[in-house]
């Protein structure tokens, strides 16, 4: 539902509160319905808003609500006013009132955006709709609502400054190169909460400031600009630029050593044999660059990248594509986790599609369970190896990281190759094992081993000589290396005179 109001009684006109919404129907998918209503009379508002009701009962898809145009706060309310509604202080329609509509309409995904003057007000009644969701829950297995609004409740906005901003995002999506990777151009969609906070983080204005609420689970409501259907499969960010031992996207990586580390994960990679396994260390030793080298090597991409700067690995190859799905447990849960495996895994042709969406943690299981039970009752020559899955930073899922533990990856352990990345965190309360001990890995490589120390050591000194050599003829590359790397017997002022 988009409204935009350029013109109220006793109002300042606006220039682009119509041109705005009409702007924005027109980059939507034509798969969605609904066209602006441009200076509407209240009771066409109002005739709208009752033909919302149940229209998503059997479905549960999303709803977008923008109102681009004027809006007054009274007893703490922020009204907004049609074409015809009277300039007094209590006229208008109350964002709560619209609320209400777009919850009776039974949409799981509701993204409600308000860009008037005083629109912080609808937002902190985003409680309020959330109340309404509680109390007649859509049939959506996901549900959330989101409440975006364009000032705060005590500032006026400026016209058209909004509309600009939401516009470029849905036709260009965000600049800044971590929020792009949320935008995934694998997914066909996108998420309201990650528009919105694409929105909030890089809205640049400090005359009028965003006000964002939102509860529950976020999904699917808009077409991803980025979106690229014949995309290559890519390497998740933080395991890539480990692997490139921080190098920038335009320049060549510097992975440097760890051989014997990087041999044994690209051993268990080849063998391709159900279970799990597991490389942990302290922070700092190198986990994620170790894994993150073997799956940048099996990334067709990257791989072309790297042979091109040096053909000789260094170490052993696992093969083009020989990882089929790596992800980065940070912030995530177990159905998440699933999600974003699931993706990669329908990509690599190891699963069907999934029409509804990705699966969750308990529907991957049986996905798999289905592909692995197909393929034996076939019976048709050898069986294709179990696919290879990574998930990096597991210790980063914070209190999430046991119920994925115990949830996701051991039961996946059964019908792929897990290989994990993570740090050894103490039983949460009320348990006794670890987290190494609810993973119970197959194998597990320790970089803190004395071995695996020096070998830590020694690429840490080779990295660096690479780095700094030719920077500045006053630095001795050769000594801050050894510096670095902890060596007793270099004098700091030795190392750069």
């Amino acid at each position: 539902m988009l409204v935009g109001v350029d013109t109220a009684p006793g109002a300042e006109p606006l220039t682009y509160a119509c041109s705005d919404v009409k702007q924005l129907r027109a980059l939507a998918s034509a798969e969605l319905v609904g066209e602006p209503l441009l200076d509407p009379t209240e009771q066409l508002v109002r005739d709208h808003l009752d033909a919302l009701f149940d229209a998503l009962k059997d479905s549960g898809g999303p709803l977008l609500l923008v109102w681009a145009g004027h809006g007054v706060v009274s007893a703490g309310q922020l009204l907004l006013r049609a074409a015809n509604t009277m300039p007094r202080p209590s006229a208008g329609i109350a964002a709560t009132e619209v609320m209400r509509a777009c919850v009776d309409s039974g949409a799981g995904q509701l993204l409600l955006i308000f860009d008037t003057c005083y629109s912080g007000a609808a937002a902190d009644s985003a409680g309020v709709a959330k109340q309404m969701l509680d109390q007649l829950p859509p049939n959506a297995e996901h549900v959330w609502v989101g409440v975006l609004a364009s000032a705060q409740a005590s500032e006026k906005a400026r016209d058209g400054l909004f509309g600009r901003e939401l516009r470029r995002l849905l036709s260009e999506g965000p600049s800044d190169p971590d929020l792009r990777r949320r935008w995934s151009v694998h997914n066909r969609e996108l998420r309201g909460d990650d528009l919105c906070d694409a929105l909030v983080k890089e809205w640049a204005s400090d005359r009028q400031r965003l006000d964002f609420r939102s509860s529950g689970s976020g999904w699917w409501v808009l077409p991803n600009p980025l979106y690229r259907p014949d995309a290559p499969e890519q390497v998740v960010e933080h395991l890539l630029r480990a692997a490139r031992g921080g190098a920038e996207d335009d320049e060549r990586s510097w992975f440097t050593g760890r051989t014997g580390e990087v041999d044994q994960v690209v051993g268990w990679v080849t063998a391709a044999r159900p279970g799990l396994f597991v490389v942990t260390g302290s922070p700092g030793t190198g986990k994620s660059a170790v894994v993150g080298r073997v799956v940048s090597v099996a990334n067709p991409t990257e791989r072309v990248r790297l042979l091109a700067d040096d053909p000789d690995l260094g170490h052993a190859d696992p093969g083009r594509s020989a990882i089929t799905a790596n992800v980065h447990a940070r912030g995530l849960t177990a159905d998440r986790i699933a999600e974003l495996l699931d993706a990669q895994l329908v990509r690599a042709g190891r699963l069907p599609r999934y029409e509804p969406g990705e699966r969750n943690a308990a529907e991957l299981l049986g996905a798999l369970q289905r592909a692995h039970n197909d393929t034996a009752a076939a019976g048709k020559g050898d069986e294709p190896p179990s696919p290879v899955l990574v998930v990096d930073g597991l210790d980063e899922a914070r209190e999430q990281a046991f119920p994925i533990a115990a949830e996701l990856l051991v039961k996946l352990a059964g019908l792929a190759t897990v290989i994990v990345a993570t740090r050894q965190l103490p039983p949460p309360p009320g348990s006794q094992a670890p987290l190494l001990g609810v993973l119970s890995p197959v194998e597990t490589l320790n970089l803190d081993d004395e071995q695996w120390q020096d070998s830590g050591r020694q690429a840490l000194r080779e990295y660096v000589i690479r780095r700094l050599t030719g920077v500045d003829q006053r630095m001795t590359p050769d000594l801050v290396a050894a510096l670095l790397a902890g060596d007793d017997d270099v004098e700091p002022r030795a190392a750069v005179s």
